[in-house]
């Protein structure tokens, strides 16, 4: 399918999306995507809807970024998403499909708990079609997996992830072919190669996980040959990916994807394929309409602009059975969940590179709990951030998913001089660190970018050993930090999580956020960071 691409493009990030969702709450309401070129005769109609990187919030909440600006209003909510897709579904009854793009499940307590049963009840009774396999799918292991696929009611796909013997994981197809109005269409699911790494080790054990770009060529001969009119790639790789996907391989008319939580508000065309994504959290629904000709065998038009609506309280009215299972679960989460354990002085943020005043929280309340000098945690283990004031259990939950532990163990100095080489990218950081002071020149190649590190105080000392601490992801070699692998004196101790709450309980109201454990500098001496 070849597409013109004379028109804006609107992309936003995970931390702009929610800016773009504030302001469009003061704005009137979005038009509806429209179809781009003149009316098309004897056309057919189809309405692709979408969603991905739920992590499991199905309740309504207060994005950060509303905080900041002393907004209280709510946003999301699988009550209100179930509406808005009933609502386009009737539009279109016989004409429309439902996509997840992966990661519906890990994220928040009301989920985690229960190992996703809430999120899967809910995308039963919404009756999706296809699920493809995220990276955090396999983040409780392949028995919670196969626990989430016989529950579903919907199919479950991957076409690039192979068993010891070459087949699929048990329930999982490569691809499923739909038929809408007589139309076949394709849909091929594909995971993030990354995910054998961005995972802990233990839960891939046996899988491989193959380049999508050598196995999409036979997956769209395949479907073609059954008479598949449009193909759908379901992905899970992120928008980086997937337009290098499109690029790598041709016959793809749709990417539906996920991984990067990128708002995708006017729809991409990368070498003819259109690319989507509806961010993440459940705070929108994609919703793709395109218009076929059957007897040129081509979309002729598809929507081009606001493809995305936002989901919140105020978008429309909730599915009372949707707001039933909600309830029904957190009811039994809320109890414990909505204790406060402590406050914070100011807000304890992620950022996207660098150091970030909650990271040096976390890494504090490691090397705190586990007595070690230094103490190491990976940026994306921390997954939301804790505003100012009252901390409650839910937000820490929610900000620490990973069922983590504490592990300790002895690394010489240039061992730990080589994991913070490694963590330096451009003008990005990976690590966050406690008890020690790393000084990067970002004007130097890589591997040669540290200009001095201090270990209280003294500088370090690459033939001495450093008691340190870190997480069991980032200990067995995860984000392929392989040094921590050989670390000495391996002693494993307590839930990160519960070191946290821990640390906050005993030091309230916490103040996270000194700046100069981690400094970038350019070749003249000037700070970046």
């Amino acid at each position: 399918m070849r597409i013109g691409t004379g028109f804006k493009r609107g992309v936003l990030t995970a931390s702009a999306a929610t800016l773009f969702f504030l302001a469009s709450l003061l704005l009137p309401p979005l038009i509806p995507g429209v179809f781009a070129g003149r009316p098309q005769r004897h056309v057919i109609n189809l309405t692709i809807l979408h969603v991905n990187d739920t992590h499991g919030h199905i309740v309504p909440f207060t994005p950060f970024f509303y905080k900041l600006v002393g907004s209280g209003q709510k946003a999301g909510g699988a009550a209100y998403l179930a509406t808005m897709i009933e609502k386009e579904r009737a539009a279109n009854p016989d004409g429309t499909i439902l996509l997840s793009a992966g990661d519906m499940f890990q994220g928040t307590p009301v989920s985690n708990i229960f190992h996703g049963k809430p999120v899967v009840e809910i995308m039963n009774y919404l009756h999706f079609d296809a699920m493809t396999i995220g990276n955090h799918e396999f983040d409780w292991g392949q028995g919670a997996l196969h626990s989430i696929i016989s529950e579903a009611s919907f199919p479950v796909l991957s076409a690039n992830v192979f068993t010891r013997d070459g087949g699929y994981i048990k329930g999982v197809k490569p691809y499923i072919i739909l038929k809408r109005k007589g139309v076949r269409i394709a849909v091929i699911g594909l995971t993030t190669p990354e995910t054998r790494y961005t995972t802990k080790i233990e839960n891939v054990a046996g899988l491989t996980f193959a380049l999508p770009k050598s196995v999409m060529p036979s997956m769209i001969r395949a479907v073609r040959a059954k008479g598949a009119s449009i193909v759908i790639a379901l992905t899970h790789l992120g928008l980086y990916a997937d337009r290098e996907l499109a690029s790598q391989v041709r016959g793809i008319d749709l990417i539906v994807g996920g991984h990067s939580h990128t708002a995708i508000l006017d729809p991409l065309v990368q070498s003819g394929t259109v690319i989507v994504q509806a961010g993440c959290y459940g705070l929108y629904l994609g919703v793709m309409k395109i218009a076929y000709d059957p007897q040129t065998k081509k979309i002729v038009s598809f929507t081009r602009k606001n493809e995305l609506m936002q989901v919140s309280p105020e978008s429309a009215p909730p599915d009372p059975k949707v707001a039933r299972i909600v309830a029904k679960y957190e009811a039994k989460v809320e109890p414990e969940f909505s204790k406060t354990i402590g406050t914070a002085a100011n807000d304890l943020t992620r950022k996207p590179s660098g150091e970030s005043s909650l990271g040096d929280l976390v890494a504090d309340a490691m090397r705190y709990a586990s007595g070690a000098a230094i103490a190491f945690q990976n940026r994306g283990g921390i997954r939301a951030d804790i505003p100012a004031g009252p901390i409650t259990m839910n937000e820490v939950f929610t900000a620490l998913p990973f069922d983590d532990n504490i592990v300790s163990m002895d690394l010489t100095g240039k061992q730990i001089r080589e994991a913070l080489e490694q963590s330096v990218g451009y003008e990005d950081i990976s690590l966050q660190v406690s008890g020690i002071r790393v000084v990067y020149d970002m004007s130097k190649p890589p591997g040669e970018r540290i200009v001095s590190i201090k270990v209280a105080g003294q500088p370090l000392n690459n033939r001495a050993s450093y008691r340190i601490a870190t997480n069991d992801f980032l200990a067995a070699g995860g984000d392929r930090f392989d040094v921590f692998k050989h670390g000495r004196n391996i002693s494993t101790g307590q839930s990160l999580r519960e070191a946290v709450v821990e640390y906050i309980r005993k030091n309230s109201p916490v103040k996270a956020g000194g700046v100069g454990r981690i400094i970038l500098k350019d070749s003249s001496g000037g700070g970046l960071h």
